[in-house]
């Protein structure tokens, strides 16, 4: 093993072969530890105690799943410890040519799923990761059956190729193996739980397997949805039951905390950073000291873990690499009800449909803490943001009396002062000329004058002159197909905004997608838009951002590449008082709100910076 830790001494050198051989001593040397013993040392698998009835199907008398106490290998192979654990067969099937059974497992840090998959054809074709033969788990820590995700819940996906994808949750908390069998696949995974579990708690769950045709999705296998809407709506989980802990029981030992680091950490790019050997080094210690130590106590692994942390954290990057905005996850108290609560409102207004007639529309209006009505001399900066494609203008806050994830994410950041209070405005692009490239026609002459008319904004009136004017107190964002919106608003409304917000969208001036098919065309021509417009760099801002799992990746990457290149317009860094340009590229960010929120929390205290 003194070759793997050479490997290691080099920075930059983020070969698959050392991740390989770091999975394969860790894993191999763990074998033996498989199940709970009497303390934090190999031991064999715990038998099943205090079993729960069951019916055939493998569910309780209250229509539960059970789990039994017990610390699985999480390798694809199916351990003795699975073996007497009930099989639970799924309620609602809407394919014929796949099935599935699962089995679960808990211990004193983690939930562990077993799905065992019957499918002759699979695919990972499709870009969409729901789209591709996978395992999905839903999770309600709480079990409090709430429509809207919260702290305690997640939504993770793990395809036949162990790719795990993660749509609300820290990536962190997961660990999965997966495996091709004769006629199917199987996935184990790892959840890591925030409460300490006991027997007798109840969990809110939902276990999905995803049925790929080529690149389509053909149906899906539930446990308890029928509806479909687990993704979007707690309340459609059913539950699982913690049983089976005798009283000295303890857990096996947990490596995966420590093997997630290690792999996140060989994908660093180590060329950002001036003193990478000491993350180098660490890596090092850890593959000699502990994974390939068949003796290892969970102590030793939480210090061998610990310092590779403490590592990362004395990593000092070059003045290049500063440039780089990176993702930071919203901490979990940004999340809850703040007790400084803003307020949303409605407002109505007709606008010019393609048809020669008008449409009724509405939009929704956050007000900030604090906002008096009464109080004119007290100006507010506004941002307007839109929904992605099939959702509305009600989805982002929901409607006057609602409190959805972004505004508690902006009631805590106002309260705790990150950033000033500033009106959000959420419309649709639906209804009136009904598509985002034409959207910027209602924004300016209907929406833009209706708000700042209503609310203490700098505009002094509805006039083109005064909108034009306040345009540097003006931002648009979006997500998806808001973010589609966005381009469109950037190069057809740079007088009224200087802010621009693009999330997991690409621009379609030159058609759909076209961010990705032609990157360097669609560049110029957003550069050929500024050029035109006689605006200096620091007349406007753009703060893009995407996940590297997000389906929207592939298009959006490669035109925001292609926009560095052109550096008389598009000055790229994080500091806006260098640039006027950055890009956000999370890890494991996906295409849902979850990721979106954290993007939008990220930017927020760099909108309106300078401004006064």
């Amino acid at each position: 093993m003194k070759n793997v830790k050479r490997l290691f001494l080099f920075p930059g050198m983020l070969l698959l072969v050392v991740i390989t051989l770091v999975f394969t001593y860790s894993i191999s040397n763990f074998s033996d530890v498989s199940a709970a013993g009497k303390g934090n040392h190999p031991g064999k698998p715990n038998t099943v105690p205090a079993k729960v009835p069951v019916d055939k199907d493998g569910f309780d008398s209250q229509g539960r799943m059970v789990a039994y106490f017990g610390s699985p290998l999480i390798d694809g192979e199916v351990d003795k410890v699975w073996k007497k654990i009930p099989e639970v067969t799924p309620k609602h099937v809407s394919t014929d040519s796949a099935s599935a059974t699962f089995k679960a497992l808990w211990d004193e840090r983690a939930l562990y799923i077993l799905a065992e998959v019957q499918d002759e054809n699979l695919s990972v074709q499709s870009d969409t990761p729901y789209m591709q033969d996978s395992l999905e788990v839903f999770l309600d820590g709480n079990n409090d059956k709430s429509q809207e995700y919260g702290v305690d819940d997640l939504h993770i996906r793990v395809n036949y190729e162990n790719m795990l994808t993660v749509d609300i949750g820290n990536v962190e908390d997961y660990f999965s193996s997966a495996k091709v069998t004769d006629n199917g696949y199987v996935i184990e995974t790892r959840i890591a739980l925030k409460d300490i579990p006991e027997n007798g708690k109840v969990l809110g769950v939902e276990l999905q397997v995803n049925d790929a045709i080529e690149s389509e999705r053909a149906g899906s296998i539930n446990v308890f949805d029928s509806t479909g809407n687990a993704w979007n709506d707690t309340s459609q989980f059913g539950e699982i039951v913690l049983a089976g802990k005798k009283k000295k029981q303890v857990s096996g030992l947990n490596p995966y905390d420590l093997i997630n680091l290690v792999k996140s950490t060989l994908e660093m790019d180590f060329t950002l950073y001036k003193n990478s050997n000491i993350v180098t080094d660490a890596i090092g210690n850890v593959t000699e000291s502990t994974l390939i130590n068949n003796k290892v106590t969970q102590s030793q692994i939480d210090e061998q873990y610990d310092a590779l942390k403490d590592a990362i954290s004395q990593l000092e990057m070059t003045e290049e690499a500063a440039n780089e905005k990176y993702f930071e996850p919203v901490p979990d108290e940004y999340r809850m009800e703040s007790d400084q609560p803003g307020t949303i409102q409605t407002l109505q207004y007709e606008t010019p449909n393609l048809d020669n007639g008008t449409d009724e529309k509405k939009l929704n209006v956050y007000l900030p803490n604090g906002y008096d009505e009464a109080n004119s001399s007290k100006k507010y900066n506004v941002l307007y943001l839109m929904h992605g494609g099939g959702e509305n203008e009600d989805l982002i806050f929901g409607g006057p009396g609602e409190s959805k994830e972004l505004m508690k994410i902006l009631d805590n950041m106002i309260a705790n002062g990150d950033i000033e209070p500033l009106i959000v405005v959420t419309p649709t692009f639906y209804g009136g000329k009904n598509e985002p490239e034409h959207f910027h026609d209602e924004l300016i002459n209907d929406i833009v004058p209706l708000v700042e008319t209503e609310y203490h904004t700098y505009a002094e009136s509805a006039s083109m002159e005064d909108l034009q004017a306040t345009r540097a107190h003006r931002a648009f964002g979006g997500f998806s197909m808001g973010a589609v919106t966005t381009w469109f608003t950037f190069t057809e409304a740079l007088d009224y905004f200087k802010y621009y917000i693009p999330l997991s969208g690409d621009s379609w001036a030159l058609g759909s997608n076209a961010g990705g098919s032609k990157p360097a065309e669609t560049a110029e021509y957003l550069a050929d838009v500024v050029r035109a417009s006689g605006y200096t760099s620091q007349d406007y801002y753009i703060f893009s951002a995407t996940g590297n799992k997000d389906i929207a990746y592939p298009n959006l990457k490669p035109q925001i590449d292609a926009m560095k290149e052109l550096t008389d317009v598009f000055n790229y860094s994080s500091d806006s008082s260098k640039g006027n340009f950055y890009f956000i590229d999370a890890d494991g960010g996906t295409h849902s709100w979850y990721w979106q929120n954290q993007y939008i929390y990220d930017i927020l205290p760099d909108l309106f910076e300078n401004e006064e």
